[in-house]
């Protein structure tokens, strides 16, 4: 059990109006079911009265106690929701022990205070018959305050549920905007038509094939999925490292060590793309410092990792930063990405989530 922040939908203004309206609706119900018929918690006192007796200070009175029970149970669900529990049961057991506990105090407490000032005190079997009316009444209070937490906290959470879902597909929109603006840009354009005009007069064979790889890549970015299987991203990936091959020949090479039991494990789009292609954009490459970038799975994850050859002058940033992947893999599965740089290799592991 970890303590947390108190729950945003429990604010001590919240609880307050609450309260309020809890204890004046249910002891309204309380007498309107009075004055057209028998007390739903009738009790010896309600039935010695009369049919349509009303006591404005009686019914003032028994508000304000229900408002101070009503108003303490609150709080005390506010302090327990502020914790982490390992099941929701658990929690919802100590709530309820907690909030009963609390009630039959208030109530015995109320009873006893009200017969201490009594002028003439009730007999025993009197005071055991209000007692146990109350209690019933008190406790029927209760499961409703109860209710109406447990209402609050799932109409929270299907709210902050429904927005990190808005906001994981506005940022997926964004990668997939930003990873085409990146892949359409003028000098990624310049570059490839460049290779892609070499080729044609030195091997027309590699041209052909740089620009079915090109087209790949292209066609892979305007995808409109949310979560893509680990073989079909690493198909992508093959596409882009064919193109990066042909670009930087042998300066650049790539080594693959993916075990086939995670092909079905899904990663987010274009997640492995953009570590290659950042491993590619800040690293030296050339035939004095030659670059392998390494794409392998193990232990759950998915990993790129590469030896670090800063270049001097850094090329600007396309926007599909570690921040953002990072934040995308939060809000979409609550799961960290790991990035470690120990000076000499820089990597980045991505978990593989099998979807149900």
């Amino acid at each position: 059990m970890n303590k947390n922040t108190a729950p945003e939908y429990l604010s001590l203004k919240r609880i307050a109006l609450i309260a309020l309206v809890i204890s004046i609706g249910f002891h309204l119900l309380m007498t309107l079911s009075f004055f057209f018929g028998d007390s739903l918690f009738s009790n010896e006192a309600s039935k010695a009265m009369p049919p349509h007796h009303f006591q404005l200070w009686r019914f003032l009175f028994f508000t304000l106690m229900s408002y101070i029970m009503v108003f303490l149970i609150l709080v005390y669900n506010r302090k327990i929701l502020s914790y982490s529990f390992k099941t929701g049961y658990n929690e919802l057991i100590i709530i309820i022990l907690g909030s009963v506990i609390i009630t039959a105090v208030l109530c015995i407490g109320f009873i006893f205070a009200k017969s201490a000032f009594s002028p003439k005190q009730p007999n025993p079997q009197f005071l055991y018959n209000i007692m146990r009316d109350s209690l019933v009444r008190d406790l029927t209070l209760t499961a409703v305050v109860i209710l109406v937490v447990q209402l609050l906290k799932s109409q929270y959470y299907q709210k902050t549920t429904a927005v990190e879902n808005e906001a994981l597909r506005s940022e997926n929109i964004l990668t997939r905007f930003e990873a085409l603006k990146s892949q359409l840009d003028p000098h990624f354009l310049f570059n490839s038509l460049n290779t892609l005009q070499s080729l044609i007069t030195i091997d027309t064979g590699k041209a052909e094939n740089y620009l079915q790889q090109l087209s790949s890549v292209l066609r892979h970015t305007l995808q409109n999925k949310e979560i893509i299987s680990l073989e079909e991203e690493l198909k992508c990936v093959h596409s882009y490292c064919d193109m990066m091959q042909i670009r930087y020949g042998e300066n650049l090479k790539f080594e693959f060590k993916i075990d086939t039991k995670y092909n079905n494990y899904c990663v987010l789009p274009l997640s492995l793309q953009s570590l290659i292609e950042n491993s590619v954009k800040h690293n030296v490459i050339s035939s004095k410092q030659p670059l392998l970038v390494t794409v392998a799975t193990g232990d759950g994850s998915v990993s790129v990792s590469n030896p670090i050859q800063a270049k001097a002058m850094q090329e600007e940033s396309n926007g599909i930063g570690l921040v953002n992947l990072s934040e995308r893999y939060r809000l979409k599965w609550n799961k960290e990405v790991e990035i470690t740089n120990d000076g000499s290799t820089f990597c980045v592991k991505l978990p593989l989530v099998l979807n149900d």
